[in-house]
């Protein structure tokens, strides 16, 4: 058999992780070869079965065709598996034997260069996951997401009613160049849509946050991709783009909270704004990837109507009806069919009945004049973000020169005359958020702590996962003596960006003080990891 009916070709490395395995497998005959049954298990995400007929392949090959294809099934498997030596040495041989003109240009080739070129790989590992990281850095997410990976298997698992039966391999990228390299999206669409994790391979990657000036919500990225990762389990790859992300968003935040809420005051904002300008995205746009849309905007506005659209399904139908959403496509490999067998709604009727309850809560635009922008990927990591950056955030040129001579006035130690530009600022643009949370910082290092919080608490409401609220509602909160409240403030500010030591040590300062020694130690360890020296006391 020749190598070229068998290579997948490069286009596929465009598509998203289902498109990608559907292209696996060619029409089979009326009996499937063992090499054609493995590609339908791979498409499958049924990675042991396919591993075994690997090994039957390669063990039974007598010709020079034969061990062609075994070293190839077997590179590909391999890979799958995560083992990057095993995959690069087949996709070495299926290449050096190979005399196909294209050989190098399809999915053989690509595991040859992946393969070679990945980074070099540490592992924290447990029961349930192995996590990869390659900057030492980047250590502090393996060890924090593990937890975090831990409850979203016991959470997500019980929701979806999956439980993987091997260890989940989780990679922590250390640069958009190999990031982009191992998930196949292209540079500019990461930076674009701010797509920086991906299920795919077998596997879980996210970008290290460290790349973002103020990091990304992290924690809940790696919820979100592991239950991409029991989708394609339960459903054997059978859920379309736009219905896994909708899954995916609505059970994200599942490891940290009883009520799956999709409905944030962000994505309210964004979906009030389509619906009054009848601007929503068709799900046909929504394949191949979300990654692939124009803009960060419209990404979010797809995460939007897809995790809602799967938020009513439960409310309606409860989450049997999402579990046996996914066991009906299983079986049937066609979602408005298996939606009408769970509803006893055609799938038209379904989405109609979605937006009209959706018109029908009234939902307002909650953040006024919110942007939706991509991601700014640091060149190097190392690099100190110092704030200046935000004033760009700040449309109104009044409003952005008091808050810059406000950031003045503040370096020298004039509290009180930065207040009173933050102020004069806040006239202009009363509802930024930049301007807030300056004006709350500066009145904390002045020590008038209920005006700062009263400074940034409505903003609070409004951006929960913001990393600069959340710094400084736990200082304020820390000042007050309100360790709780403390305490929840910096793990929120730490699920975003897990390199400020500062927070590590107030987190360390707060479990010494209440006796809570094991939780104590393990940031006085994340400390150690990222190089900071805490001052004797």
């Amino acid at each position: 058999m020749k190598l070229r009916t068998i290579l997948i070709t490069a286009l596929a490395l465009l598509l998203s992780a289902a498109a990608h395995t559907a292209a696996l497998a060619e029409p089979a005959p009326a009996e499937p070869s063992l090499l054609q049954s493995a590609e339908d298990d791979i498409k499958k995400w049924k990675i042991d079965e396919a591993s075994q007929k690997a090994g039957d392949l390669l063990r039974a090959a007598d010709t020079e065709d034969k061990k062609l294809e075994a070293w190839y099934l077997n590179a590909i498997v391999e890979f799958y598996k995560g083992d990057y030596e095993k995959a690069g040495e087949y996709a070495g041989m299926v290449l050096e034997n190979s005399k196909d003109e294209d050989k190098g240009q399809g999915f053989i080739g690509f595991i040859a260069h992946a393969s070679k070129n990945r980074p070099g790989w540490k592992e924290v590992g447990s029961d349930n996951f192995t996590i990869r990281y390659a900057h030492p850095k980047d250590l502090v997410v393996a060890e924090l997401g593990r937890d975090i990976l831990e409850k979203s298997r016991y959470e997500i698992g019980l929701d979806l009613e999956t439980y993987p039966d091997e260890p989940v391999i989780i990679e922590i990228y250390p640069d958009l160049e190999s990031f982009t390299l191992a998930s196949t999206l292209p540079p500019e669409n990461v930076e674009t849509t701010g797509v920086v994790g991906i299920c795919k391979f077998n596997r879980i990657m996210i970008l290290s946050p460290r790349l973002l000036p103020k990091g990304y919500t992290w924690a809940d990225t790696l919820a979100h991709e592991y239950t991409h990762y029991l989708i394609f389990l339960k459903s054997e790859n059978t859920v379309p783009v736009w219905l896994h992300e909708g899954i995916a968003k609505f059970e994200e935040a599942r490891w940290r909270q009883e009520k799956r809420n999709v409905l944030t005051p962000f994505y309210e904002t964004i979906l009030a704004d389509a619906l009054n300008n009848d601007s929503l995205v068709p799900i046909e746009k929504m394949h191949p990837s979300l990654a692939m849309l124009d803009s960060a905007r419209e990404a979010q506005l797809a995460f939007a109507q897809a995790g809602t659209s799967v938020s009513f399904l439960v409310d309606k139908w409860g989450n049997d009806g999402l579990v046996a959403l996914l066991d009906s496509m299983r079986k049937r490999d066609d979602y408005q069919t298996s939606i009408e067998e769970v509803t006893g709604l055609p799938f038209g009727d379904f989405m109609t009945s979605w937006r009209a309850d959706l018109e029908g809560k009234n939902l307002r635009e909650m953040i006024p004049g919110m942007q939706v922008k991509g991601v700014r990927i640091m060149k190097d990591s190392e690099e100190e973000p110092d704030g200046s950056e935000d004033l760009i955030d700040i449309d109104d040129k009044k409003a952005r020169d008091h808050t810059r001579l406000g950031d003045l006035l503040g370096e020298r130690g004039r509290l009180r005359a930065a207040v009173y530009e933050y102020g004069k600022a806040l006239t202009f643009d009363p509802s930024s958020l930049v301007i807030s949370t300056r004006m709350a910082t500066a009145l904390s290092r002045q020590g008038e702590q209920d005006k700062a919080l009263a400074a940034v608490e409505p903003i609070s409401e409004l951006y929960p996962d913001e990393i600069d609220v959340n710094l400084v509602l736990g200082r304020i909160f820390l000042a007050k003596g309100n360790t709780a409240r403390a305490e929840e403030s910096f793990t929120a500010a730490l699920y975003v960006n897990p390199f400020d030591p500062h927070v590590h040590s107030a987190l360390k300062t707060i479990y010494e003080a209440e006796g809570r020694k094991e939780e104590a130690e393990q940031y006085g360890r994340m400390l150690k990891i990222l190089g900071y020296r805490e001052q004797k006391k």
